[in-house]
């Protein structure tokens, strides 16, 4: 608590004169301790408020503390001194109560001889659940590189806790009634009892049946004083680890090693990483994650930088596997594990602050970013190696929100999108629309548009607010669970080489804080790349392949490196499979051979481009190409006769001339004959087959039926005119011979349709 007496300047009137009373200020600080208001006396508690007050200024954008999800550390056991420090707060150093503030923060302890403690309310849904993936996320602060009042040292930090939900927010390092403090940080045993000569004894003053994670600003190194925690060759300073507090094998015992000295105890520490300085001035971002199918924690330590954009440099470390065991066992805990924060102070003193951005059991969502190129028709990520794109490219920059589990919907999602340079973000149509949100409930594709008025003149950035809010039902089906942002854009026209680095989205709801980068990529100068084809028409003989013969060119004259070129090919409207340059012929060379089996039509039509090995494409070149001397077929539709009544083995004939017509175009003098073969499926009246078959019968009476997957012979010929010689096989039948209907029984009334397979070819 801090009172502060203004300055009041008055101005009195008397006549001519005027006199200035001038009220000096009086500026004392106030603690609360056992219900008394005590003065302490100096510089340093004022200098402690100013430095909580800094930081809380500079506080990150975070959830806040909700006040029915958190409890407030229970101290009432451990003596009337004993006060529960920790407070949330707003910048101007006010207890925000219960109302949402953006800016709020908790302040765990701020000057000397100070506990702090806040735990999950696990009544509340706030809790690990050790069935799934969990992750919490927030920023910490530990105060300014040096003190106001620099003579003041720095101490003693804080500890990230996971307990049995059965010890409750009583939870705090004590001995009976004695509170710990200095290197307890409220969480490992106390070393204050001289008269203590076992290590379980030193397990049982810390919180029991827990995982905790320091963050220590003061190596304790004195025997002397049992404060020799940190008596370990691999602690330099300050430091992060973690650790069982509530274990004996946590702690070591040391004989008294010199004349008066009473035995002294330090601790067994797990995942040390020394920090040359957990207090710089700076908001340091963690996220510690469970993960349920390894049972280990995670700890990534400045993994995130201010802006949201992820850290070059983060500490990252992982536990051993974690067993329920550790915890009280599954009977004592079923699958939740209260989490919370403790925080000591004794001698030295520091601003130890924390601004929340998930709550683990609130809602688990992940935020990934890929980009794709649609130009060259791929997606990339961070992790693939090619993320070259060219200029003029079309890009779209893809968002992928995914609700993973949670208590509550992840509620009221903003999305403020920072543009990556060298790309024009444009609008798609007359109603500025830079691209959409998708989700996988079913809806429409472009329900959702996203528009230019959208960016923020000042900052530049999008910002967008996301429609629907992302949950799994409780019956498990999605409501909807995942959304895809998508703003579209083109790769700007560059003189060289260019690289874009990547940038960062930041999403706030009002249950989750989380951000994504963009992947980096490189725009690469567009090198203008040109086909030409020494043919446009090209007639071949009947049974002979088509050459295609050309020259591949850049136009700045460059070298073509022929592994590198990829050959699209298109003939009659269906893509052909891709193909290289041959990287024996000569550089740029095109030689491309379609077998005369692909050309199935009198006139084809190739279609061919190439793409080098960074996505330039030639403009497409044609080339028709006749065969000369070719067999084709021409049929009508065709029916049977109509029957009022039918009898097993009854022949229907033909309605009608039937005109099955060969052209024979083929060369003259050819010998090879030509068949025609035919086959059918039968006829159907909807769903009803038709009691009979398709036959052919011959001129001699043998009968055939087409009905199968092996074609019957119909006609032949021979080539024995020149130029084009005309057969219409169905001419030459008569009523009782050629292509019949057989009936084998009884048929219902109705219309009866069905395909014929006609099959042209030449034996040689």
């Amino acid at each position: 608590m801090e009172f502060i007496f203004y300055v009041m300047e008055t101005k009195v009137s008397m006549r001519k004169n005027f006199f200035k009373i001038l009220f000096l200020i009086v500026s004392l600080g106030l603690a609360i301790r056992g219900g008394e208001i005590v003065v302490q006396a100096g510089t340093s508690q004022q200098d402690a408020m100013q430095e909580a007050r800094d930081g809380l200024a500079m506080a990150p954008d975070n959830l806040g503390l909700n006040e029915t999800q958190f409890s407030y550390g229970d101290f009432s056991g451990f003596g009337s001194s004993a006060r529960n420090s920790a407070i949330l707060q707003n910048s101007s150093m006010h207890s925000t109560g219960t109302s949402y503030d953006p800016l709020m923060a908790i302040r765990m302890t701020n000057y000397i001889n100070q506990e702090g403690a806040i735990w999950s309310n696990v009544d509340n849904g706030n809790y690990v659940n050790i069935n799934n993936k969990q992750t919490l996320s927030c920023w910490l602060y530990f105060g300014p590189s040096q003190h106001i009042h620099s003579g003041d040292s720095f101490g003693d930090g804080m500890a990230f806790v996971l307990q049995n939900p059965a010890n409750g927010i009583s939870s705090f390092s004590h001995n009976g009634t004695t509170i710990g403090t200095g290197e307890t940080l409220g969480v490992w045993g106390m070393d204050t009892d001289k008269s203590i000569d076992s290590i379980q004894k030193i397990a049982d003053t810390a919180i029991q049946d827990s995982w905790a994670l320091e963050f220590d600003t003061n190596a304790n190194k004195s025997k002397v004083s049992n404060d020799d925690f940190d008596d370990e060759s691999d602690i330099t300073g300050q430091h992060i680890a973690y650790g069982y507090p509530g274990d004996a094998s946590t702690y070591v015992k040391h004989s008294a090693d010199f004349i008066g000295s009473s035995n002294y105890y330090s601790m067994n520490h797990s995942g040390v990483r020394n920090i040359t300085t957990l207090h710089d001035g700076n908001w340091h971002h963690l996220t510690v994650s469970w993960d349920p199918t390894t049972f280990r924690i995670t700890y990534k330590y400045n993994d995130k930088n201010l802006d949201g954009s992820k850290s070059d440099t983060p500490l990252i470390s992982t536990s051993d596997p974690v067993h329920a065991t550790e915890f009280g066992g599954k009977s004592a805990m079923t699958n939740k594990l209260q989490w919370g924060f403790t925080a000591t102070s004794g001698s030295a003193y520091e601003p130890n602050l924390i601004a929340l951005e998930s709550i683990p059991s609130s809602v688990e969502g992940t935020v990934t970013s890929d980009i794709t190129d649609n130009t060259q028709n791929r997606t990339f990520s961070e992790t693939d190696t090619n993320r070259n794109v060219n200029s003029g490219d079309s890009l779209s920059f893809n968002y992928h929100l995914r609700f993973d589990s949670g208590e509550n919907k992840w509620l009221n999602d903003v999305a403020q999108i920072t543009f990556p340079s060298n790309v024009t973000f444009k609008n798609g149509d007359a109603n500025q629309v830079l691209g959409y949100v998708t989700y996988n409930d079913g809806s429409d594709a472009k329900a959702e548009p996203i528009y230019a008025s959208e960016i923020d003149q000042d900052t530049g950035r999008l910002k967008h607010s996301i429609a629907k809010d992302l949950y799994v039902s409780s019956d498990g089906t999605y409501r909807p669970s995942e959304a895809t942002i998508t703003v579209n854009g083109v790769a700007n026209d560059v003189t060289s080489t260019t690289k874009v680095d990547s940038v960062s989205a930041h999403f706030d709801s009002d249950n989750l804080i989380t951000d994504t980068d963009t992947p980096d990529f490189t725009i690469k100068k567009a090198k203008a790349i040109g086909l030409t084809l020494d043919q446009s028409n090209l007639t071949v003989d009947n049974s002979h392949d088509a050459n295609i013969t050309g020259t591949v060119s850049y136009v700045d004259g460059s070298t073509v490196n022929n592994s590198d070129i990829t050959v699209h090919e298109n003939l009659n409207g269906k893509d052909l499979a891709t193909s290289k340059l041959d990287s024996s012929a000569a550089s740029g060379k095109l030689n491309l051979n379609i077998p005369s089996a692909d050309l199935t039509q009198t006139t084809n039509t190739l279609k061919v481009y190439v793409e080098d090995a960074d996505g330039n494409v030639s403009t497409t070149s044609t080339v028709v190409i006749t065969k000369k001397g070719s067999l084709s077929l021409k049929v009508d539709d065709y029916s049977f006769g109509t029957i009022n009544q039918a009898t097993a083995s009854m022949l229907i004939p033909r309605k009608g001339d039937w005109n099955i017509v060969v052209n024979d175009g083929r060369e003259n003098g050819t010998t090879n004959p030509w068949h025609l073969s035919a086959t059918t499926s039968g006829l159907y009246n909807g769903d009803t087959a038709f009691n009979g078959n398709l036959v052919f019968k011959n001129s001699s009476g043998s009968e055939q039926s087409l009905t199968g997957s092996t074609g019957v012979n119909i006609a032949n010929g021979y080539k024995s005119a020149d130029g084009n010689q005309v057969t219409n096989v169905g001419k030459s039948w008569n009523d009782s011979d050629g292509i019949l209907l057989k009936t084998t029984g009884f048929n219902s009334a109705g219309q009866y349709t069905g395909k014929m397979n006609w099959v042209l070819s030449e034996s040689i």
